[in-house]
Formats: C-alpha cells, structure tokens, sequence
C-alpha cells in the first residue's frame, strides 16, 4: 500500500541551493546554480566572491605595494566601480524582458547578473593566467581583454573601431549568454525558448550598439 501511494505522489519539490552552492556550481553545474533562482535570489554573496576575486587577481598580477590606506582604497574602488555596472546590466536585461513579456523579478535578474559576472571573472583570470604562463615575461596582460579571448588581433591595424567590434566578439562573452540563458530559463521555466533568444540577442545588440556610438565619439 505504502510503495502504491509513493508512486503516485506527485514528485517532491525540488529544494533550492544555498547561496554558496551556487556559487559552486557557477563552474561545475551551471543548470543547477540557476535553479529556484526566482524563488530565492540571493546575490550579496556572489558580490563579495566578485571583489574578492577581482581585488585579488591584482595582487597576483601586478604586486603593488600594501598599506592599511591602500588596502581599504583599493577594496571601496572594486565596489563602486563593479556595482554600477551590475545594476545597468541589470536594468538592461530587467527592461528588455518586460518588453519581450518574460516574466522575470528584479532581485532574480540581479542575483542571474551578479553570478554571470561572478564567472565572467573567474574565466578572465583563469585565461590571463594561462596566458602568463606561456607567453614570453615581456608580454604585457591587460586583465580587460587578456590574449586568446577574441578575434581583435585579426584586424590589426584596421582602425580603433574595428578593433573594439571585434573585441566584443569575446569567447568570455559567450560564456557569459550561455549562463544568462540558464538563468532566464530557470527564472521563467515556462517561458517559451524563442522569447529568451530574443530577449539576449537583444541585449547583446545594445551593448554593441552602446560600444559602437562610444568608439565612434572618441
């Protein structure tokens, strides 16, 4: 009676990561990093991991020289340099999905934004370190845009703005709408696939409309 009964339960809800799970599985299991994200969306976790990381790689980088002074200095200019970008981002995807009628919350495109950036970075230090590792000592990395990441050394020469286009075609960029999309779809799972496309092609023609006009006034 009892197997009877659990076969015909209805399946149990599936339970939601903790914020430090998600974190984790940034990496290992993104799907599973996504999921419940609109029912509970932390994001002040992946935050801290961001400017921990992203101070840090400093350190590892380039060695400045420490002092208590510099320290905080240092720690108050990742915060409000990364938290603007964050809440334009955002705001950005938030907007676009409300007029493409996804029904996704605020703090669930916040905390999808915060994550995504959580392993943009990773991925950004991760292959500047591998750069570092097999180039030659002379070679300068710019942790911005660090070497194998996209195809702007193809136009070499061919003008500052074909450059920056072709910079955007950045292999951490794709990697980032591959997380964005899981993101989307585990804050909206019934949301048919084809709104999701375009609201991230969407948003990925903005930013490079946004880089274009920006190269185009300098």
């Amino acid at each position: 009676m009892s197997s009877s009964l659990v076969s015909t339960a209805p399946n149990a809800a599936i339970p939601i990561p903790s914020s430090a799970s998600r974190l984790a599985n940034l990496i290992v299991d993104p799907v599973s990093a996504f999921r419940g994200i609109a029912q509970a969306s932390p994001w002040a976790l992946a935050f801290l991991a961001a400017i921990s990381v992203r101070f840090g790689s400093l350190f590892v980088f380039y060695q400045p020289a420490i002092t208590p002074l510099k320290l905080v200095g240092g720690l108050a200019f990742q915060v409000t340099s990364v938290l603007p970008q964050l809440l334009v981002a955002s705001a950005l995807v938030w907007v676009v999905a409300k007029m493409r009628r996804l029904d996704v919350g605020w703090s669930a495109t916040f905390s999808i934004v915060t994550h995504t950036y959580v392993a943009y970075t990773i991925a950004t230090i991760a292959v500047a370190s591998f750069a570092g590792a097999v180039l030659p000592d002379s070679t300068d990395i710019d942790l911005r845009s660090p070497p194998f990441t996209n195809l702007a050394s193809l136009v070499a020469g061919r003008g500052d703005l074909t450059q920056r286009i072709f910079a955007e075609l950045d292999i951490r960029s794709v990697y980032a709408i591959v997380l964005l999309w899981l993101g989307l779809r585990a804050a909206a799972p019934g949301a048919p696939r084809s709104a999701i496309a375009r609201v991230i092609a969407t948003v990925a023609a903005i930013r490079l409309g946004g880089v274009v006009v920006v190269q185009a006034m300098r």
